[in-house]
């Protein structure tokens, strides 16, 4: 059935859903975050049956790992749900499901009101978009990315400069001797040090290449790479760095 959000929800998770997990605190935290700046309607389904309470995150307590969530308007359905030990909980963000669980709730006064304390999960799952959004990279200090290339004699590592990454890839300026942008091209073990963020491991694939002119006047080559199956944990930080610097871009 349909959640508050619009989006399509069912209790029951296939094992596909274990790519999506995402389990590092800080990403979860960081998340559940957007979630409460953005204001974003929750849906807590309980007993693992079609009845749901609409709410919202109030506030987040990371001393003792809660998470305020409002009440709901039915007092009935606030009591069923308090005596639950199966809790559902679907939102969104940024148009992309976001869904966690719990099997701990509990009624507390916050604010001189009562609201629900519900334990931080342990994961949560973030569903894939299918459209990335893409974002230029820094021109004065470029970011790098570190290409591990097989040599019989010592171990060789091409740095190359990007010019944008999304959670679906990277644009990549092709200048350096050692290393072939054909289509399908598959690089192992690459390493971007994202500032502010930290270094991500990736696998990328050669998608295409075409001509572009940079500020100089000179010509290059500019490939368009696809990351291959992306842990989610990587991709929950490359959604940080890309939020972040939207964020930046916006702020006048």
């Amino acid at each position: 059935m349909p959640d508050a959000s619009g989006l399509s929800y069912s209790t029951d998770l296939i094992p596909e859903e274990e790519n999506f997990r995402i389990r590092t605190k800080i990403d979860i935290l960081y998340i559940l975050r957007n979630v409460m700046r953005k204001n974003m309607l929750i849906t807590l389904y309980f007993d693992n049956t079609n009845r749901f309470i609409l709410t919202s995150i109030l506030d987040i307590e990371e001393k003792t790992n809660e998470i305020m969530i409002d009440y709901g308007t039915d007092p009935k359905y606030n009591q069923l749900a308090l005596a639950s030990t199966d809790l559902t909980f679907v939102t969104s963000l940024d148009h992309i499901k976001i869904e966690f669980k719990s099997t701990q709730i509990r009624k507390i006064e916050f604010e001189d009101h009562y609201v629900f304390a519900v334990k931080l999960p342990d994961y949560l799952i973030r569903f894939q978009r299918r459209n990335y959004f893409r974002i230029p990279t820094p021109i004065i200090v470029p970011i790098k990315c570190i290409i591990p290339i097989p040599d019989q004699n010592a171990p060789v590592k091409a740095e190359i400069t990007l010019i944008d990454i999304s959670c679906g890839g990277i644009g990549v300026i092709d200048h350096h001797p050692l290393i072939s942008f054909d289509p399908g091209t598959i690089y192992h073990h690459c390493q971007i040090n994202l500032p502010e963020i930290g270094r991500i491991t990736a696998t990328i694939q050669v998608k295409n290449t075409y001509e572009m002119m940079l500020r100089s006047g000179k010509t290059c080559k500019r490939a368009g790479c696809e990351f291959i199956n992306l842990p989610t944990e990587m991709e929950a930080m490359i959604q940080r760095y890309v939020t972040l610097k939207d964020q930046a871009r916006k702020t006048p």
